[in-house]
């Protein structure tokens, strides 16, 4: 008998995504990257289609798993419609962009249709409902494989209109599975079609809870507190009324605090001469897009991080909030706001404080009552970190691999 024969072969995945990391130091769409690496450590073959873009590093990650770049706009320059500060915002800022879409859709189908000819995979994984989704469920169909489809939260609260909603319910309703990072998310589209399976992204636990604190400090006066927000700086993120209510702070507590907003995106200018305006500039840092396994020492000097996210102009808000994760295993204390999926991922009180979405002073008199109050301040931080135990990559990575198990038939 061959020394393999009888052994279960490695199953073969294949992601569809509209995002994922071009190289090293890039943090779109971070968590999938964490999610594939905890994939691949449970024994599974993992293939990636998703967009070109000028600054991919061809060699990134090829050691690991397999990259299908799929070009969609001639010249590769004029390719802007993904990365950055995301697709829908990008198409807010340059309406022009909407052109693309047929293209990109035209494009990821296309590249999708051979990878599956050529590597015949035991399983898809698409990554937002439209339009990974939705090409993955028809590809799926024809090839009869079964796919997963992942809501991450803009796919579910954004997209409205009635044409798309009615491609997203064909795509929940056709594929093999589905599963959402919260019940919020989860919830926006409906509950007559098959039930989801919920499953959170995650984060890289141990990294997160080992950041220096010092290391950002060093140049501050130790009274010094520091509110710290990460994200990209788009409408939902709420950085606006983070600025607003660190100007309505007491000046005494305004005089000892200092905000650093670490993200780049379209708002960026906008925010920057709001601080500008309300005098905040030595008060207010932007830093700037930082690379993720950096994050950790500046989530470890903060005392206070905080996400003010709201629902945009589009109806996107926050499907589930990773950043909130980050902060938590770091031993920060967090603020943020009830919408979305954030309160499943926040307690109020408990694992950290949870205001209304464009409340401004509600958000400053939070921020007040932490800085002022540092036994409250020390004991969400300690259950936060507790909390965010629970969402570290070898779990949720588990979680996604007992269901493509359950799908392939696989007793790996």
């Amino acid at each position: 008998m061959p020394p393999h024969a009888g052994a279960c072969k490695r199953v073969k995945v294949l992601w569809l995504t509209s995002s994922y990391p071009r190289f090293a130091d890039d943090s779109a769409s971070i968590f999938l990257r964490g999610l594939a690496q905890a994939i691949t450590r449970q024994g599974f073959d993992l293939h990636i289609v998703s967009p070109d873009d000028a600054t991919v590093d061809p060699t990134f990650e090829q050691q690991l798993m397999r990259h299908h770049r799929f070009v969609y706009f001639w010249p590769k320059s004029g390719q802007q419609l993904a990365y950055g500060s995301g697709i829908l915002p990008n198409m807010r800022a340059r309406p022009y962009l909407l052109l693309q879409v047929p293209f990109f859709v035209a494009a990821a189908f296309f590249k999708t249709w051979r990878v599956i000819r050529h590597n015949k995979p035991d399983l898809l994984h698409a990554h937002w409902l439209f339009p990974q989704g939705l090409v993955a469920v028809a590809l799926a169909r024809f090839h009869r494989i079964p796919v997963i489809v992942t809501a991450h939260g803009g796919d579910a609260f954004a997209l409205q209109g009635s044409v798309l909603s009615q491609l997203k319910q064909w795509t929940v309703k056709h594929c093999s599975a589905w599963t959402s990072n919260t019940r919020a998310t989860a919830n926006t589209l409906g509950k007559d079609g098959k039930a989801p399976v919920i499953i959170p992204m995650g984060i890289d636990y141990p990294a997160f809870n080992s950041g220096n604190p010092r290391l950002h400090r060093a140049a501050l006066n130790s009274d010094t507190l520091v509110l710290l927000f990460v994200g990209r700086l788009v409408e939902k993120k709420g950085v606006a009324d983070l600025i607003r209510a660190v100007h309505l702070l007491p000046d005494d507590l305004k005089h000892k605090s200092e905000l650093w907003i670490i993200g780049d995106g379209t708002d960026r200018d906008s925010l920057e001469a709001l601080a500008c305006r309300y005098g905040l500039s030595d008060r207010v840092k932007f830093h700037g897009r930082i690379p993720n396994q950096d994050l950790t020492d500046y989530y470890a000097a903060a005392d206070i991080f905080i996400a003010p996210s709201v629902v945009d102009g589009k109806g996107d808000t926050e499907g589930q909030g990773v950043i909130l994760l980050e902060a938590m295993a770091s031993g920060t204390a967090v603020i943020s706001t009830k919408t979305g999926g954030i309160s499943e991922v926040i307690t109020h009180l408990k694992t950290g404080l949870l205001i209304s979405p464009e409340q401004p002073e509600e958000l400053k008199a939070a921020i007040e009552r932490l800085m002022v109050n540092s036994d409250l301040r020390q004991a969400l931080a300690t259950a936060g970190q507790s909390r965010a135990q629970l969402y570290d990559w070898s779990i949720i990575g588990e979680r996604f691999s007992a269901l493509y198990r359950q799908l392939t038939g696989s007793l790996r």
